[in-house]
């Protein structure tokens, strides 16, 4: 290389660089299909125990506990599509177990109130439990994200998941305790009722046990209003005319609790109260082979005889529970511990009598003096 050529090669250089130094450069939240702009973790970690679905059409950004601080991100779910997040190093205790508070607002908007998000709104709201080898799924409903929005004040010292139209009806939203004017979005201004269904975590058991109020007083009847109308009144629960003490000294509980262990190798089992498919309490609707997930199973207090299921081979295989040495469909009663094992005792694999889940009783739940406490 002659010298003339060397020198017009140095002079290129720091043009090179530049160009280099800026395309590679993260764009710090001017794009949002960027991966880590703003520093939120879209991609998650397959390995965790936390599996938010996002149905939604906006990106999310999700935080820990009650007020969405920059410092308690958990990461970000794409618009309809899930993520999985790895909480162990979120929290202190994940190897004794416990749960988060969980709230999602939309990329757009943690963007344009970054520098403030108390001014942000918050679209979603939810309580999700951990611990070692303990999975759960949370769900973001286009449903309630909308334009419409109320609010709801917990006076009570437990935290209220807030159901529609029933103590079983869809969850819309979560409450910690005494917690004041929380606003819940809507995606229409249909009148519904709220019902709240009051959650205790045990920490000793890892165990959620959900109580209902008593009567339809209790509930709220809501008509959400446009978020230009300044002047939606708040509800509360307790309602007025219900004091704390009177409420926990009455428990009614909104259903029965069953774990059901799947021992059947290298199939995926679910579970059916009559021809619905449950959900289990961490938000799956399907137990791996080894695995014992807990379903919630609305009955009766006096006991209702209900028609129970695990299906297998996706449902082609149906297996009855029932107690042992029992065919007929076993009577549940609310607020009860029940225990259900699935094994294979045959050799034909699709033949539903090589199967049996066997059904036994436990004890009825008693938290009123666990409750008095708080």
């Amino acid at each position: 290389m002659n010298v003339r050529n060397l020198f017009r090669t140095l002079a290129v250089l720091p043009a090179l660089l530049l160009a280099l130094t800026f395309f590679s450069c993260d764009p710090g939240g001017g794009d949002e299909n960027d991966k880590g702009a703003d520093g939120i973790d879209w991609e998650g970690n397959p390995s965790g125990t936390l599996t938010v679905v996002n149905d939604t059409s906006a990106d999310m950004v999700l935080f820990q506990g009650q007020t969405p601080l920059a410092s308690t991100i958990l990461g970000g779910a794409r618009a309809t599509s899930k993520v999985t997040i790895d909480l162990s190093t979120k929290v202190d205790d994940f190897n004794v177990g416990g749960y988060i508070i969980i709230r999602g607002m939309k990329l757009s908007e943690y963007q344009a109130n970054k520098n403030n998000l108390a001014n942000a709104k918050v679209d979603y709201s939810a309580m999700a439990t951990y611990g070692q080898g303990r999975k759960y799924q949370a769900n973001i409903s286009p449903n309630w994200t909308g334009d419409y929005y109320y609010k709801v004040t917990n006076k009570g010292r437990l935290g209220i998941e807030l159901h529609k139209d029933s103590p079983d009806g869809e969850k819309i939203g979560y409450l910690p305790a005494l917690a004041t004017n929380y606003t819940l979005y809507a995606a229409s201004p249909d009148s519904y009722t709220i019902y709240p269904v009051y959650v205790y975590y045990n920490k000793m058991t890892n165990e959620v046990t959900p109580f209902k109020p008593q009567s339809l007083a209790a509930t709220a009847s809501i008509g959400p209003r446009p978020v230009t109308d300044n002047t939606v009144a708040t509800v509360q629960f307790p309602a007025d005319n219900t004091s704390w003490n009177d409420m926990i000294q009455n428990i009614s509980y909104p259903n029965a609790f069953i774990r059901i262990t799947n021992n059947i190798p290298n199939q995926a089992a679910r579970f059916q109260k009559t021809s619905t498919y449950m959900k289990a309490q961490n938000g799956y609707d399907a137990m791996n082979s080894g695995e014992t997930l807990a379903f919630e199973v609305t009955a009766s207090d006096a006991g209702e005889n209900i028609n129970l299921v695990c299906t297998l081979y996706g449902g082609t295989v149906v297996v009855p529970v029932r107690f042992e040495g029992q065919t007929a469909n076993p009577a549940i009663k609310n607020g009860y511990d029940y225990t259900v094992e699935l094994n294979l005792v045959g050799s034909d694999t699709q033949a539903a009598s090589s199967y049996t889940a066997t059904l036994t009783e436990g004890a009825k739940r008693n938290i009123e003096n666990l409750i008095s406490s708080l």
